[in-house]
């Protein structure tokens, strides 16, 4: 009996049986289609997660560019005459400051001489101000024996902060020079004396010839003139010499002392070297523009000034850095060039910065509009 049920329970019909072929491929199908979308939540995740540090550092590095570069140009021209123009528009060999960057232009459209044009090749910024932190001296009366280089008179003793390049001015004019002697704190109590009478601890300053292209004083310092500490900040780009970059990666720079090597006398080459700092790294843009007393927005500053209404009124800075990691998403492919990642992404940013001194020069003179 126990061998007439087996056969029964295994007859044809009983109700257990296998998978079907077709059954077996409809299985197979929805697995790997679940399996490829558990897998395309997890890239996506992995390429967000590598995504975001890299965005996040890019406008890091973009704002804290903007915010130093907004200082410096809030305090451009501060203790200066009212119509100085303290923005450079021309570099000592006559190049224009506009355009003149070693960066192309890698958010312009088109062939790379449209994108080497002024208005989408890199700007360089530079603005004269003075170091308000230090104190000035006073050039005793009458005027200095020269209005250019030589030795200044002054009353006070000269501060320690005064090492590198001093202003003078009659609060009309102004050229810069670099302070070649003496030693800062020196008394001048063994040198030349003031002409209407020496004062104790009375200071003497040697200056170098007037630097380019501020060497065009004032007419007569007959009114009294006066010796600040000179700060020349200047902004361009060049490649980062970072060595977690990759090769040809940019980045912005900052000097204190403009164009000019003070150890040497003579014009500092680009970035990187000893006169320059590292601001922000990916930095690959860099757009000035400048609006004057018409309201209209230029790309160079006008010089020299001859009216009220040729003082510069704002700046409009444009910044553009990317974030240089591979293969992340969102990635532009931007071709090939000098300066152009191919695989990169891009963002910028634009302000728009007043500087205080002309702001307050001008409305004293009622010359604002």
């Amino acid at each position: 009996m126990s061998q007439a049920a087996a056969a029964t329970n295994t007859a044809p019909g009983s109700g257990q049986h296998g998978f079907s072929l077709v059954e077996m491929l409809v299985a197979m199908v929805i697995t790997v289609i679940i399996s490829g979308a558990i897998y395309g939540l997890l890239t996506s995740g992995q390429t967000a997660f590598r995504r975001e540090p890299e965005m996040a550092d890019r406008q890091q590095n973009i704002r804290i560019a903007m915010d130093l570069i907004a200082k410096d140009i809030a305090n451009g021209g501060a203790a200066m005459p009212a119509l100085a123009q303290v923005f450079t528009a021309t570099d000592p060999t006559g190049t224009a400051l506009n355009g003149m960057g070693p960066m192309e232009g890698s958010l312009g459209a088109g062939p790379a001489s449209a994108r080497n044009s002024d208005s989408t090749r890199s700007d360089v910024l530079e603005i004269v101000s003075s170091e308000e932190r230090c104190p000035a001296i006073t050039i005793c009366s009458p005027a200095p024996p020269t209005l250019g280089g030589g030795l200044f008179i002054g009353m006070e003793r000269i501060p320690s902060c005064m090492t590198d390049l001093a202003i003078v001015t009659d609060n009309l004019g102004f050229f810069v020079a670099p302070v070649t002697s003496p030693a800062p704190g020196t008394p001048g109590t063994t040198s030349q004396a003031c002409p209407s009478g020496n004062i104790a601890g009375n200071s003497n300053l040697q200056l170098g010839a007037p630097l380019a292209p501020w060497a065009i004083p004032s007419p007569s310092f007959a009114g009294g003139a006066f010796l600040f500490s000179a700060r020349i900040v200047r902004y361009q780009l060049a490649l980062s010499n970072d060595p977690n970059d990759v090769a040809g990666a940019p980045a912005l720079w900052r000097s204190t002392t403009g164009r000019y090597d003070l150890s040497t006398g003579g014009v500092v080459g680009a970035p990187p070297g000893a006169n320059w700092q590292l601001v922000a790294r990916g930095l690959e843009e860099l757009q000035v523009e400048y609006m004057d007393g018409n309201g209209v927005w230029s790309n160079s500053p006008r010089q020299p000034i001859l009216i009220p209404n040729d003082v510069v009124r704002q700046v409009r800075v444009t910044l553009a850095a990317r974030a240089t990691g591979q293969n992340l998403q969102g990635a532009t492919r931007a071709g090939a060039g000098t300066g152009v990642a191919p695989d990169a992404i891009r963002g910028q940013l634009v302000s728009t910065i007043t500087p205080r001194a002309a702001l307050v020069g001008l409305q004293l003179l009622n010359q604002f509009q």
